[in-house]
């Protein structure tokens, strides 16, 4: 009798003792999401590495780098808290994106072939999904001089005020300084981030003095250069330096220019 007493005693304790862990019957505000990224369309291929930043506004930070090989056909996962987050999916940075920061250009060098996917996502469930699709962020300007005397003998330098990416993928204010080398034909090209503005200025440089200087972010503008596309497409453009002409071309556009370049 005592032994069955015991077992009814024992049968009634394990009903009444909470479950260990998230039960639902209390607050589930401590509880991770399930963060699921899919890659199966992200427009990367096998040979690249694939960043994955998931940050907050109050510090939270996950950071994890893969090779895309084979992240497509598998599932990508994450316990995240329950929160508003940003991710980050980015490849290509060149070893300047810094997590929790962004991608930062430093002084002299060129934007680096980056694509890069940006979103918010509520998190604040117990499952949310991310499909990111990869979209290239930067444009290769490609100069093209044209100088009386064949070869060009000064220095080109371009100069603006995006330095970069931000967490969430918004272009980031600073200093960008770069000066491209140029070939035996006269040609030479630059990467830049994505413009917020018509600051963009082409310096021509000689002994360390600016001698001259063209207002390149306003003829992008002006040729109709779409600087908030998901993909920013090249530009070519032609200068004849010796007759103060410029010509300008943006997939096909053509715009002859002559003006003081004076400084």
């Amino acid at each position: 009798m005592k032994h069955g007493l015991s077992s009814v005693v024992a049968v009634l304790i394990s009903l009444i003792i909470p479950v260990a862990g998230c039960s639902v019957k209390e607050d589930r505000g401590d509880c991770p999401c399930r963060l699921v990224i899919d890659f199966s369309g992200a427009g990367c291929d096998d040979t690249q590495i694939i960043s994955v930043d998931v940050t907050s506004a109050d510090g939270y930070l996950f950071h994890d780098s893969m090779d895309a090989a084979g992240l497509r056909e598998r599932e990508y996962a994450v316990d995240v808290p329950r929160k508003v987050l940003d991710v980050n999916v980015h490849t290509g940075d060149g070893g300047f994106y810094r997590p929790a920061e962004g991608l930062i250009i430093p002084e002299g060098e060129q934007c680096p072939a980056i694509h890069i996917f940006s979103a918010e996502v509520d998190a604040r469930t117990e499952y949310c999904e991310c499909a990111p699709v990869l979209h290239k962020n930067y444009c290769r300007v490609t100069l093209n001089f044209r100088y009386e005397d064949g070869s060009f003998p000064f220095l080109v330098r371009i100069a603006g005020n995006v330095s970069g990416y931000d967490v969430s993928g918004s272009p980031l204010s600073g200093d960008f300084i770069y000066s491209p080398e140029m070939d035996s034909g006269g040609s030479c090209s630059v990467r830049l981030p994505r413009q917020t503005d018509a600051s963009l200025v082409l310096e021509i440089v000689e002994d360390d003095s600016v001698i001259r200087q063209f207002a390149l972010g306003h003829l992008i503008i002006d040729s109709g250069y779409d600087w908030t596309a998901p993909d920013l497409q090249d530009i070519e453009v032609d200068i004849d330096y010796s007759k103060s002409d410029i010509i300008f071309s943006v997939d096909g556009w053509d715009k002859e220019m002559s003006f003081d370049v004076t400084i």
